[in-house]
């Protein structure tokens, strides 16, 4: 199936023009992410669409426009569109993103700053203000091997520790990829933590 988003006050810009990859001639990007939407399933669209936002490849506007051409007949399509964001850091914060939805939890505050002044400060991936909770995306990459992975554990826990001492955070949830594979696994996190879902 393709679906092309009609064409608007953008055309003439490189996110509606088609361009060329690797001496490879492709469609227009907002083509592209419109029929990305429309057939792949939400965990593998709105990475994708994340990841053009975050790049500055496209804007939100354009997306936005886009999901209003297609939202008729397409309403998975409009829902991904419409659900990117350029706050997005990696596919598994993407991935994330929909789990929460799939599982009914409030639509959390995303790259969330937690500061103090003359101290360090923290931007989390996900933050429920109203329970307190914030959800930490984590991936091996982030440590590194060896002595590497030591300082990097040293580290993370003095950022978390700084993060529990604000009094509006109850708890911090860690997740990793393995929990966004298994929906059930992330939603008995969440439970505990005090994030309701359905």
């Amino acid at each position: 199936m393709v679906v092309h988003a009609l064409r608007t006050r953008w055309n003439g810009t490189p996110p509606y023009e088609p361009s060329t990859f690797a001496g490879i001639a492709v469609e227009p990007l907002v083509d592209v992410l419109v029929d990305v939407a429309a057939t792949e399933p939400l965990v593998t669209a709105l990475p994708v669409i994340d990841a053009a936002l975050h790049d500055r490849r496209v804007l939100p506007e354009m997306l936005a426009e886009a999901a209003e051409t297609v939202s008729t007949a397409h309403d998975k399509a409009a829902t991904a569109l419409r659900m990117g964001s350029a706050l997005s850091d990696s596919p598994a914060e993407s991935v994330c993103r929909v789990r929460f939805m799939q599982l009914g939890a409030p639509v959390p505050v995303q790259q969330h700053v937690f500061a103090r002044s003359g101290e360090r400060t923290a931007v989390v991936d996900f933050w429920f203000p109203d329970q307190g909770v914030v959800v930490e995306v984590d991936g091996r990459a982030k440590y590194g091997e060896g002595s590497e992975a030591a300082a990097a554990h040293w580290q993370e826990k003095q950022r978390e520790d700084f993060l529990r001492s604000f009094p509006e955070v109850r708890t911090v949830v860690r997740v990793v990829w393995s929990d966004l594979m298994a929906p059930e696994r992330l939603r008995a996190k969440l439970l505990r933590a005090g994030v309701p879902c359905r």
